[in-house]
């Protein structure tokens, strides 16, 4: 059985290219049913994220490659081969299986360690299960690559640590205050970063929100999806007391939180903290904010700082990671292995017992008038024999198959005995 990988991901092929080729929910089955139809006797697997698009596929000869799985890819999406092929990766065999293992495991990942991509693996895998194109390899080998992602993400520390701005910033905000359900969040500027930050902070829990933003159209917009108030730019300096936590990100070209602003908010808040995060290039808070009592000031800067710390320490991983997948892919290749070997042990058993057959067919005329019981006596000792010379290369190819040569070893037996590539007959 061959098993083929073919894709593109984030770093093979930019965005305009890998948005021609994605797949959509609906279309997933769509293709699988074509590809199906194409390649009667196939299995087959499709990946379609926003960073990747792969096709997983086995056949049983060698009537697949990587030019019929990109005819199909051409076809498909009604768009030439020449367009797209040269941004393409194309793996078979072990060095597929591997590659599935480092995807599962997110070491493949434009983040690496992120979480997300498992599920995309399993649910790939769930809709062709639906689609009823997986047989017993992808069976098997999805079903391992979803057990060695867990076990990568249990055993090493490489999902560890926030590796964005947006949730190192949430982080911090967890050691100040660790409950946000009593506390608001004042976003200044309403731009994509301000809005991650947000997001983040409601899903651990906050409930009140302003936003202030040059555009109050756009304030409002930000402020109605978290329900959340939006308030005129130029009072943002009479609601700093009532916010816990600011996040600001603006294109202003000079401070917009200013020190006398932020000592007046902490003197009515009593010396409750506050925590500033400052996202901003060039930086919308004063730096000498963070001179005040009880109040936490962060920078771009600082936030990266973080953010280079936890990718260096997840790349510090990828030794252990690697360990765990090498294993990995060893144990299911003997397992494609013994695969190979059970139908080649057959053949080998079947050609044995058909000349054991074929001489006691020249025996039985030779032997005249003998008992009926008699003959079955001799008839179980040829077989007892044949299977006791079987034994040993049957167990020895077994244990070959362990370590990926069981199916060179039969074939050299087979070579020497002189057993010819032909379909098994069942046993008489």
């Amino acid at each position: 059985m061959n098993l083929h990988t073919l894709g593109l991901n984030h770093d093979s092929a930019p965005v305009e290219i890998r948005e021609k080729l994605a797949f959509s929910p609906s279309s997933v089955p769509i293709a699988l049913s074509s590809f199906a139809q194409s390649f009667p006797s196939s299995e087959t697997v499709i990946l379609s994220t926003c960073n990747r698009v792969e096709i997983y596929a086995t056949s049983p000869d060698n009537s697949m490659d990587k030019d019929t799985l990109l005819d199909f890819l051409s076809a498909f999406h009604n768009l030439p081969k020449e367009k797209f092929a040269d941004h393409m990766y194309h793996y078979q065999g072990i060095n597929a299986v591997r590659h599935l293992f480092f995807v599962s495991s997110s070491l493949d990942s434009l983040v690496r360690g992120e979480t997300q991509i498992l599920s995309q693996v399993k649910e790939a895998y769930m809709t062709a299960t639906a689609a009823e194109t997986t047989g017993s390899i992808l069976n098997q080998l999805f079903q391992r690559s979803l057990n060695v992602a867990k076990e990568v993400h249990t055993k090493t520390n490489i999902g560890r640590g926030k590796v964005s701005v947006s949730t190192v910033a949430v982080d911090l905000a967890i050691k100040i205050f660790k409950d946000f359900s009593e506390k608001t969040i004042f976003i200044i500027g309403a731009g994509e970063m301000c809005e991650l930050v947000l997001k983040h902070l409601v899903d651990c829990g906050a409930k009140s929100t302003i936003v202030a933003n040059r555009s109050f159209d756009k304030a409002m917009s930000l402020a109605e999806e978290y329900d959340g108030k939006a308030i005129n730019y130029e009072k943002l300096e009479d609601y700093l007391p009532e916010a816990d936590i600011i996040i600001s990100s603006t294109s202003a070209p000079h401070y917009v939180v200013k020190t006398e602003h932020v000592r007046h908010a902490i003197k009515v808040r009593r010396g409750n903290p506050m925590l500033l995060v400052d996202i901003a290039v060039p930086r919308d808070i004063n730096p000498e904010i963070a001179n005040i009592d009880n109040v936490y000031l962060y920078n771009i800067d600082d936030l990266q700082t973080v953010v280079s710390s936890n990718i260096d320490e997840r790349e510090n991983e990828l030794g252990k990671c690697q360990v765990i997948i090498d294993k990995e892919v060893s144990q299911y290749m003997a397992w494609t292995e013994e695969l190979k070997i059970g139908p080649a042990i057959s053949q080998l058993r079947n050609h044995f017992h058909d000349i054991g057959e074929q001489e006691l067919e020249r025996l039985r005329p030779k032997l005249g008038d003998i008992a009926h019981e008699e003959w079955e006596h001799i008839v179980y000792s040829m077989q007892r024999t044949l299977n006791k010379i079987l034994h040993k290369p049957a167990k020895v190819g077994k244990e070959k198959a362990k370590n990926g040569g069981g199916f060179q070893y039969v074939e050299t037996i087979k070579h020497l005995f002189g057993i010819h590539h032909k379909k098994d007959s069942s046993k008489k």
